[in-house]
């Protein structure tokens, strides 16, 4: 009979230093609640603010391109241990973010519309109409797009 391991809310801030590996007490903390992830011996849940939270900061404040900070989250969301709300969406936008969608709340919206309504976004951002598999309108149906 296997028990499942503990399940601890997880914030941004030990995220970033796994990630970041930039402050030599709380990276190594961070190593290990991430090591004992890895080995199925503790699950952490992660709030969807909280992971727009990270990809903020190193966005904005480490300046890390989009490109790298999805390269960076995405085997930590697909981690087993790493329990989120809909994470599969939350994987699929960090893939739009890496590669095409500028703004993550974007790429969220835009995973959100690929997933559950067949690719159908109300957005005025024109520049969503480019991801493949979007059907971005401006309008209600019925009203004419501008």
């Amino acid at each position: 009979m296997s028990s499942r391991p503990p399940v601890v809310a997880i914030d941004a801030n030990v995220i970033l230093r796994h990630l970041l590996d930039d402050h030599e007490e709380l990276s190594e903390k961070a190593a290990g609640i991430f090591q004992q992830v890895e080995t199925g011996t503790l699950a952490v849940h992660c709030d969807p603010v909280t992971l727009a939270e990270v990809v903020w900061v190193l966005g904005r404040h480490y300046r890390q391109p989009n490109a790298q900070i999805a390269e960076a989250l995405e085997p930590v969301l697909k981690s087993e241990g790493f329990l989120m709300p809909e994470k599969g969406c939350y994987v699929l936008a960090l893939e739009l973010f890496g590669r095409s969608v500028r703004h993550f709340g974007d790429a969220c919206a835009c995973a959100a519309a690929l997933q559950r309504c067949e690719g159908r976004l109300y957005s005025f951002d024109r520049e969503l109409s480019a991801v493949e598999g979007i059907e971005r309108s401006e309008t209600a149906t019925g009203q004419r797009d501008a």
